[in-house]
């Protein structure tokens, strides 16, 4: 967020014009700021209006050299984005960038393989941030093959929420989301929607109704684990599960027959432990000796021990398995779960398991394909086969629910994308798309695939972060990116002093939650109302043409207006009642409110829809009819 005029003179310097490099400066260039641009060599410009508009603010030489730096600007310079293929010239330019300018934000591209160094700098040095395009396509990845009606979900300050298309009844808990290309109307919801609101402690009666409702959706989630896992045993378990409890309740009357019920249950636990000879003589003595009819009695026990010595057996099997494969690393092949509906991915390294760690916290059944390695890997628990076609014979009659094709290499993904869609008509599909072209479209041609580009993902995460903006995740919603975005609110921010409704209809930004100073607890989904002040924090969700209304200050005015009749006589109590109304719903002080009454009888003013359906519904309770209707002359979206 700009704060001023002279912070938005200073320029953005841009190091490293490769494809992903250009693509930042594409989104760049709307913003209206000074560029100044650094690389090793003359790039290779893949845009004719890039090389026009920009190849006289172009320096030459080694980023990682303090008089380099100085030559392109670096000292005076906003933002500092570092965007280099090679992830450790970055972080040597980024610590000769901040000895020249403490102040500069700094934007560093990073791989998988200093992700580590990177989050250790982003601890130590403050306004220096590490954007990783392939770690930001994992959430991508993962929402456009996680099974469900749900669009995306993601967490902002500990709440869980979901964006959907079908709206919920109570308008309270959900939010249009802003596209801003428009579209069928989405909205994003708490998954918890129904819990208290943190600025009102419940009362006692409501905590215990809490108390016992979250009990019961314990139980009953323990007890869905319960079945899933009963449901996911081969035949032969489920045989056995049934059988041990059968023969208990069988065995306990038939060797108590002589004796007491606890000399049944301690014999038919000596036969279940695989003994023979002591068991039977008990049962056999307790009744003076043995008998000529005693031999039914006699094959009972038999077949008791006979179950009981495989059980012993198999008990043994599985500690030793688990010993070797704790102690010696010796891993047999994984069978499919029982009725499981698994996601298959397909190569991909790094990228793939950090999706299928997601995945798999989220209990998914992953399968996944990596040629050239061991079975054995960190994400231990994802079935790991070697070759493409070893998944194609263990899921042959399996409804698998997503395949991911990471391999990079988009004809090969392709050409696997077309076979496995004829095994797999219902599943969803994802692909890796490097480069920025291959969008939308290409997706359509295949069935509804969706192509995720690390490059576009990475560009607009990291042109949000050289202003400012600390970006926590992306989500890719009907063709559109969106940025989970946390601004920290000053008191010269463009946002203080404006609604929760005026930051929707005004800047486009989707309010998640709002955390205010001194509160104990985040607010999810903060009333319309509500008023953002200096020293909140506010999560949003929002587009990069959003964040650029943000940082250019240019909010819409609104686009509806309510009218309505003050009547001729007001009492003290309706005039300060109107005025406390007036206030609230428009987010203005009581005194502004009195000014806007004054002496008029006819009022019309400027509203967004959905603070003006409130004021319409407070007005009304008085007794005052009120029209809300949209402005004629409006200006148009942008």
């Amino acid at each position: 967020m700009s704060a001023g005029m002279g912070q938005e003179e200073a320029p953005v310097l841009v190091c490293g014009l490769g494809l992903f490099g250009q693509v930042v400066l594409a989104r760049l260039r709307p913003f209206g700021v000074p560029l100044r641009l650094l690389d090793r060599c003359v790039p290779d410009w893949g845009s004719p209006g890039l090389e026009a508009a920009l190849s006289q603010c172009l320096t030459l030489g080694d980023m990682r050299k303090s008089h380099v730096l100085r030559q392109a600007q670096a000292e005076r310079a906003r933002a500092v984005l570092l965007l280099s293929s090679d992830s450790g010239v970055n972080i040597e330019a980024a610590l000769q960038v901040r000895l020249l300018n403490p102040d500069a934000e700094i934007v560093i591209r990073s791989s998988s393989d200093l992700d580590r160094l990177g989050s250790l700098l982003e601890q130590r040095l403050p306004g220096l941030a590490v954007v990783n395009p392939l770690q930001l396509s994992a959430g991508a990845l993962v929402q456009a093959l996680r099974p469900g009606p749900q669009l995306a979900r993601f967490e902002a300050n500990g709440e869980a929420f979901e964006v959907r298309d079908i709206p919920l009844e109570d308008h309270r808990f959900q939010r249009p989301v802003r596209l801003e290309e428009g579209g069928p109307s989405l909205v994003v919801m708490p998954r918890t929607f129904y819990s208290p609101r943190p600025d009102r402690p419940p009362s006692r009666r409501h905590a215990t109704v809490s108390a016992l409702v979250s009990l019961l959706r314990r139980q009953r989630a323990h007890g869905r684990r319960l079945w899933l896992w009963f449901r996911s045993r081969s035949r032969l378990q489920m045989a056995l599960l049934m059988t041990v409890p059968a023969m208990a309740v069988i065995g306990i009357p038939l060797f108590a027959a002589r004796g007491s019920w606890v000399q049944g249950l301690f014999v038919m636990a000596a036969l279940l432990k695989g003994d023979y000879i002591d068991p039977t003589n008990v049962v056999l003595g307790a009744g003076g000796g043995p008998h000529d009819d005693d031999a039914a009695l006699v094959l009972g026990t038999l077949l008791y021990s006979l179950v009981g010595t495989l059980l012993s057996s198999a008990l043994v099997a599985v500690i030793l398995d688990q010993l070797l494969l704790q102690r010696l690393g010796v891993r047999r092949g994984r069978r499919l779960p029982r009725a499981a509906e698994p996601i298959l991915l397909v190569g991909g390294g790094p990228l793939a398991s950090q999706v299928s760690a997601i995945l798999r916290r989220e209990r998914h059944v992953v399968v996944r394909v990596e040629a050239g390695e061991s079975e054995r890997r960190e994400d231990g628990d994802a079935i790991a086969l070697a070759s493409l076609q070893q998944a194609e014979a263990l899921l042959q009659n399996v409804r698998v629910r997503g395949v991911a094709l990471l391999s990079g290499q988009l004809l090969t993904d392709l050409q696997n994308t077309l076979q496995l869609q004829a095994l797999w008509p219902e599943a969803r599909f994802a692909l890796l798309a490097h480069r920025e072209a291959a969008g939308e479209g290409l997706g359509d041609l295949l069935g509804g695939a969706s192509l995720i580009s690390p490059t576009e993902l990475g560009a607009e995460v990291a042109v949000a972060t050289a202003f400012g903006e600390r970006v926590e995740g992306v989500w890719r919603i009907r063709g559109q990116n969106l940025l989970q975005v946390r601004y920290r609110l000053s008191a010269d921010d463009t946002l203080v002093g404006h609604t929760v409704s005026r930051l929707d209809h005004g800047y486009g930004l989707t309010v998640l939650s709002l955390w205010r100073h001194g509160q104990p607890r985040p607010l999810a989904m903060p009333s319309a109302g509500t008023v953002v002040a200096a020293g909140d924090q506010l999560v949003v969700l929002a587009g990069l043409e959003a964040l650029r209304r943000v940082e250019q200050g240019r909010i819409r005015p609104p686009a509806w207006e309510i009218a309505f009749q003050l009547p001729d006589s007001l009492g003290s109590d309706q005039t300060l009642t109107l005025r406390q109304i007036l206030a609230r719903q428009l987010g203005v002080a009581p005194a502004e409110a009195a000014a806007l009454m004054g002496d008029m009888r006819r009022l019309r003013l400027a509203v967004d829809p959905d603070c003006g359906a409130l004021l319409q519904r407070d007005l009304q309770h008085q007794g005052i009819s009120a029209q809300l209707e949209p402005v004629a002359d409006a200006p148009a979206p942008g």
